[in-house]
């Protein structure tokens, strides 16, 4: 079951479209990545999605609610992480107090706030600074903060926009891990935003790629990585003599691509499954030692920019 479809979403500022005609289903469960460069339209999606913003065309359903007929409950089973969500917490006010607020906006009963507080900030490792106010937590923790109150009315969809942006490492792992997390034990389904190409790897089971406000690609992250096999790139490492070994490489028809590094070659090779054999077979005929010809795994990023540059058929 499709907990998000969009049906030709499309914006437009003036002469700008910031948002184009995008369509997308995202199944019940998912994490779903929308993946693109700054002022792809990632943003101006989310807002569309929650309902800040109206179409310009085109529509999208969440939860089976319609964003223009049911604006009320698309906000009512959604849960928002604006990009730097945790400037919009109040900085006076204790994280309860910020929870215990935003329970009250949200509709929830008053007897049931104290207890979905608690569950969520021992979830997220914040119950010890409950007493803490918000201004005087780190970066961090006002993002775990933030990503508390969009859980705490129990939405089935949470629309994050850039989550880990401005984290440290640690920080944003922690993140990373508690959207995991949830996906799994709630079965919420999550759509984020992100110019981040490794952390969607690490999390999104599906991604699509936005530029210039339309989709160039989407589907599952493993199935589009596999769109990269067709060329790959290699590691090669001899005992001696590298120079002689990139000479030998860069004669064949099939390598597109050699590059020398400090004790290997780097190259690509179409074709690989027909192909490798033959170049190993060159090598070592012409005295060449291989010690190691290792395949590179195929990244989003290679998939982001050949998608960028055109170079991935849709």
């Amino acid at each position: 079951m499709d907990e998000v479809i969009i049906k030709g979403l499309t914006k437009r500022f003036d002469d700008l479209t910031a948002v184009d005609h995008i369509e997308l289903n995202v199944p019940e469960g998912s994490i779903y990545g929308l993946l693109g460069p700054n002022g792809a339209g990632k943003s101006t999606s989310i807002r569309l999605l929650c309902t800040l913003l109206t179409p310009s065309e085109g529509t999208a359903c969440i939860g089976g609610f319609d964003i223009i007929e049911s604006p009320v409950s698309v906000r009512e089973i959604t849960g928002v992480m604006p990009e730097e969500s945790n400037h919009t917490l109040y900085s006076t006010m204790s994280t309860y107090e910020n929870l215990e607020y935003f329970g009250k906006l949200y509709g929830i009963p008053d007897a049931e706030i104290p207890e979905r507080i608690e569950e969520l900030l021992n979830f997220m490792g914040l119950w010890e600074r409950k007493d803490d106010p918000a201004g005087e937590l780190s970066t961090g923790n006002r993002q775990r903060l933030a990503l508390c109150r969009a859980l705490l009315h129990r939405p089935k969809v949470l629309l994050l926009d850039e989550p880990t942006s401005a984290l440290d490492p640690i920080a944003a792992k922690k993140v990373r891990e508690l959207i995991l997390s949830l996906a799994k034990k709630y079965r919420q389904t999550f759509f984020i935003n992100s110019h981040n190409l490794a952390e969607v790897q690490r999390i999104c089971d599906r991604i699509a790629i936005i530029d210039k406000g339309r989709i160039l690609l989407s589907g599952k992250t493993k199935e589009l990585q596999s769109k990269l096999q067709a060329s790959q790139n290699f590691t090669i490492r001899v005992t001696d003599d590298l120079e002689k070994a990139l000479s030998i490489a860069k004669s064949m028809s099939f390598v597109t691509s050699a590059e020398k590094e400090v004790d290997s070659l780097q190259v690509t090779i179409e074709d690989p499954i027909g192909n490798n054999s033959t170049l190993m077979q060159s090598l070592l005929s012409q005295g060449v030692r291989i010690i190691e010809f290792a395949e590179e795994a195929a990244t989003l990023e290679d998939l982001y920019l050949d998608v960028i540059k055109g170079g991935v058929n849709q």
